[in-house]
């Protein structure tokens, strides 16, 4: 006898039901995106035990008709597509017909509907996948469905679900992004009788975000992009709100992602917005927001997961692209940072020679004459056609704000007063931030500078390292290295860019080979030259923590921060300022 034999239609059954449906909040999401898709305008869910013990959605959409009732557990039985180029043009939530029957295969199923012209409804109980039982049955127009005792047939299954508290958040979790895509819809939520929620129809999003997810949470929030804003690639659109940079996570949980109003989870969308931010979030840090993209249906494919809660782009790289862009344009636009133009012409802050500053045995707090004119140079990227363009700053500068510079505190914070405010500085983080955007500026026009060594330096490279340098060679030559194979696992270091020390290059070079060989570098050459840039910065002697400057020093430091194209944080995400306002500061005395 053959070892290969088919399995009984019971166990086939059971299968495919854990394909879709992996514990309770499976069978919320796949009853209300049905509830969605029938034109509901309330969706009532209740659940008990988490739940594990009931679940129970309610709406009053268009309801069905007996036979269509009858229809709708049997598998692959939908009333969204009708053959297989459906599947490419998709403008329903579910389209599978493996909701209805999946859920019966595993629980005590009951589903009460009526259309609206109907006198009455009609009533389907299925257990455990066994034959449907239908009757009519007096029922308000639309659909209820009530599912029992999840997987009561499949004890390993059911011992593999969680606490009810625990499933009963993942409920949650799923309603919120679900409610958060349906502004216009009402949406109920109790839970073990007692009600989680309520959110009546909103016409933003704005309202919506503030009623499911808090006033705190959605305090600060700014926009994303309207629909009338001209697209970076044309038929891609991104809406929604995102957090300020200070708005940052340990963990992507404040992140709601929307394709065609469809909820899902997106790792590549995550990098991307993540990627907007670019060095305003510190390392390991996510920022929260509500993103809504719209793309033609036909350039995106919900059939990749049984549970259509992930999505595949055709053009993947076109929509990142687009919401990084985005992202950043709603940076640009916000209001991160007070704007500010120097009034003088301060000695420039040479971070290729650090050890030329000015520095003094000692700091005195001074006050200075408002420093002269001062010109701010634009940084330029390459663009895909080869040419130049403006690399968008995070802040606007202003043509008439003045500061001065008023002495230092501590030997670690500048102090510099400006219009209304006061400001602290932190004087290591400040220079750190220069020289990265000096480094990242001759990385992004190709024109880094290299100085000859007297004597080069010879170290010697692991092998994982080696390899990885080899193909980072452009990469090092942009920035100004030459380095040369010098036999076995030596290399020879010829000349190095003048702002950093020879003496630190072997570790530098280690540092960053081991980072692209552990693919730890981003694959974009954007985000590459960004980690590079960053990675050097820190090896360069910048201005410290417990150093002297001087007047002139100071004033080069501000100057050159407020040139940067985003002077708020460090390349780690570090704040480099903290700001006083005037009046915050006068009512610690009292002053009205």
């Amino acid at each position: 006898m053959g070892r290969i034999h088919l399995l009984d239609p019971l166990t086939v059954e059971q299968i495919r039901a854990g394909e879709v449906i992996e514990r309770p909040a499976s069978v919320v999401k796949e009853l209300v995106e049905n509830a969605l898709d029938a034109g509901a305008r309330t969706v009532s869910v209740r659940i008990r035990g988490g739940g594990i013990d009931e679940v129970m959605v309610q709406d009053d959409g268009e309801g069905m008709s007996p036979e269509d009732a009858a229809l709708a557990v049997h598998r692959h039985a939908t009333s969204k597509i009708s053959h297989s180029a459906d599947l490419f043009s998709l403008s329903t939530l579910g389209f599978r017909g493996e909701a209805l029957a999946s859920i019966a295969a595993v629980t005590h199923f009951e589903l009460l509907t009526r259309v609206p012209t109907a006198i009455a409804g009609v009533r389907v109980k299925v257990v455990g996948g066994g034959p449907a039982e239908v009757v009519p049955a007096a029922a308000p127009p639309g659909t209820t469905v009530t599912a029992r005792h999840l997987f009561f047939n499949t004890p390993p299954r059911r011992a593999f679900l969680k606490s009810a508290t625990v499933e009963g958040n993942h409920v949650e979790e799923v309603l919120v992004g679900l409610a958060l895509s349906r502004p216009a819809v009402r949406f109920r939520f109790t839970w073990d009788q007692r009600e989680v929620f309520d959110v009546l129809p909103q016409e933003r999003v704005a309202e919506r975000v503030e009623a499911l997810l808090g006033t705190e949470w959605a305090h600060g929030l700014i926009p994303l992009g309207t629909e009338e804003d001209d697209l970076v690639h044309e038929g891609i659109g991104v809406t929604g709100l995102i957090g300020l940079p200070h708005r940052h996570k340990n963990t992507r949980t404040g992140q709601y992602f929307f394709v065609n109003r469809r909820f899902v989870k997106s790792q590549p969308l995550s990098f991307a917005l993540s990627r907007g931010y670019g060095e305003l979030l510190p390392t390991g840090r996510f920022p929260v927001g509500v993103v809504f993209l719209t793309v033609p249906p036909h350039t995106v494919d919900v059939n990749v997961h049984p549970t259509k809660r992930e999505v595949k782009f055709q053009d993947e790289r076109a929509v990142l692209q687009t919401l990084v862009q985005r992202v950043r344009r709603a940076l640009e636009r916000a209001d991160l940072f007070k704007t500010v133009i120097p009034t003088g012409v301060p000695p420039d802050l040479p971070a290729s020679q650090p050890g030329t500053v000015p520095v003094s045995p000692a700091a005195p707090l001074r006050l200075v004459v408002k420093p002269p004119p001062f010109a701010v140079a634009t940084t330029t990227v390459p663009t895909s056609q080869g040419g130049t363009a403006p690399q968008p700053g995070l802040w606007q500068r202003g043509e008439k704000t003045t500061f001065r510079v008023i002495g230092q505190s501590h030997e670690l914070f500048v102090l510099v007063e400006a219009e209304g405010e006061l400001w602290l500085i932190d004087q290591h983080a400040a220079h750190e931030r220069i020289v990265y955007e000096q480094v990242l500026t001759a990385l992004q026009s190709r024109g880094g500078e290299s100085q000859p060594l007297l004597l080069p330096l010879t170290f010697e490279l692991p092998p994982a390292a080696r390899a990885a340098v080899e193909e980072m060679q452009e990469y090092l030559t942009i920035l100004g290295f030459d380095l040369r194979p010098f036999g076995g696992s030596t290399y020879q270091l010829q000349a190095t860019p003048p702002y950093l020390h020879p003496a630190d290059t072997p570790a530098l070079i280690l540092e960053l080979a081991q980072g692209w060989a552990e693919g730890r570098l981003d694959s974009s050459i954007e985000a590459k030259l960004q980690d590079l840039a960053a990675r050097i910065a820190c090896k360069v002697k910048a201005i410290k923590a417990g150093q002297a400057l001087t007047l002139e020093a100071m004033q080069a430091l501000v100057s050159s921060l407020l040139a940067c194209r985003a002077p708020f944080v460090c390349p780690h995400g570090r704040p480099t300022m903290i700001r006083f306002a005037l009046g915050q500061l006068a009512a610690h005395f009292d002053r009205r």
